[in-house]
């Protein structure tokens, strides 16, 4: 008799808290300030060291291994090449475009490798994550299929995404073991595609509003001054002189308030263009978080590592709630409040991301630490720097 695999469901969990992020996040700025930018690569590795050390998944919590010094060294390098631009463009002004040749090929080549070191230095049970994709994949993408998104006018960017996101996830390990990705690009372009039927939905509301509404206030004008007429008809000359002289008196008063509601009306105009303006601000955060979060849920819920698969459970409304009240909170608080929304946004993602085990986990992670101690040097790379990306 087979034995059918159980399956259970491992959440991910989130335990920080904004008032212990608030202490780092505050010194990290400090210190970032006070050394010029120096502690910036340190600040990084603390921050990622307690979101990570505050992921549990199954009870474990995840590792961030980075060691500061090799993400200066790749700023450094960055901060470098950036100094020998400008001085070199400012005296030379026809090497800009061999600058920017160098910077296109060189892309790709510098992705893989913040990939790398991010993945390397990112460990669960004493197990590091790896990722193997190639510099030429990378450049065939971002380059290749880049160029593609320009020349069609972002037409193929659901495409660009989905090679993107199918180059990492199927170069990526957890130790020995490969992630693979199941989504297809009709999935991507059907994403986009509902995410355009919303401002398509709001300028058709609008097409018929700028017409009705004039139509409507045409018609019923019209439909006044015609029963104006039918009541004067049916006056005597003395009745229609009172009316007459009626209607220019409130013709002048009205003329009279107008002059001096003139301020008002300009406050009006500016408060009534400061909510369009709003509006519109929250009608595109709406279409970017609707692209993000149904973009996320597919390339979650269409990986799996092993047997073992991701589920994501976002939900478009929370994300455009915790979005918008967030950069409320940080314009209020003139940027003090970040560590909070961080913490906020960081919390929902990860409450709401799961994995459907197949068996048992920790068979699965002890057969894992036995392939590892014998590859663990694959782990190590020459140029162990992250590039700043």
């Amino acid at each position: 008799m087979e034995i059918v695999p159980k399956e259970r469901e491992c959440k991910f969990e989130f335990n920080g808290n904004a008032g212990e992020y608030f202490k780092i996040w505050i010194v990290n700025v400090a210190l970032s300030i006070i050394t010029l930018g120096i502690y910036s690569a340190w600040a990084k590795v603390r921050t990622r060291r307690y979101f990570y050390g505050n992921t549990t998944l199954d009870g474990s919590n995840f590792e961030y291994l980075a060691d500061p010094m090799n993400i200066l060294k790749g700023r450094l390098i960055v901060l470098t090449v950036i100094i020998v631009y400008i001085f070199t463009t400012e005296f030379i002004p026809m090497l800009e475009a061999a600058f920017v040749l160098l910077y296109m090929l060189g892309l790709p080549w510098m992705i893989v490798k913040a990939m790398q070191f991010n993945l390397r230095n990112t460990s669960y049970r004493n197990i590091r994550f790896d990722f193997e994709g190639s510099s030429k994949e990378a450049a065939i993408i971002f380059i290749g299929v880049g160029l593609l998104t320009i020349v069609t006018l972002g037409l193929a960017t659901p495409y660009f995404i989905k090679r993107f996101k199918e180059y990492s996830v199927d170069n990526t390990y957890f130790g020995t073991t490969p992630f693979s990705f199941s989504a297809t690009t009709g999935e991507f372009y059907r994403v986009y595609l509902k995410a355009m039927i919303i401002p398509l939905i709001i300028a058709i509301i609008g097409i018929i509003a700028a017409v009705a509404i004039p139509a409507y206030h045409s018609a019923t004008t019209m439909q006044s001054q015609m029963q104006q007429q039918q009541q004067m008809e049916t006056m005597t000359p003395e009745q229609q002189q009172a009316e007459m002289q009626r209607q220019i008196d409130e013709i002048t008063g009205n003329a009279g308030l107008q002059a001096n509601t003139g301020n008002s009306d300009q406050e009006l105009a500016g408060a009534v263009a400061a909510m369009t303006f709003a509006i519109t601000m929250a009608f595109y955060l709406l279409i970017g978080i609707y692209i993000q979060t149904r973009t996320t849920n597919l390339v979650l819920n269409s990986t799996s590592l092993g047997e073992h698969k991701l589920v994501s459970t976002l939900r478009v409304r929370n994300m455009f709630f915790i979005h918008l009240t967030n950069i409320i909170a940080m314009i209020i608080s003139l940027g003090l409040l970040i560590p909070w929304c961080k913490i906020r946004i960081t919390r929902y993602r990860l409450n709401n991301l799961s994995m459907i085990v197949v068996d048992d986990i920790n068979r699965f992670i002890a057969a894992e630490q036995n392939n590892v101690k014998a590859t663990a040097g694959e782990f190590a790379d020459a140029f162990d720097i992250d590039m700043g990306f």
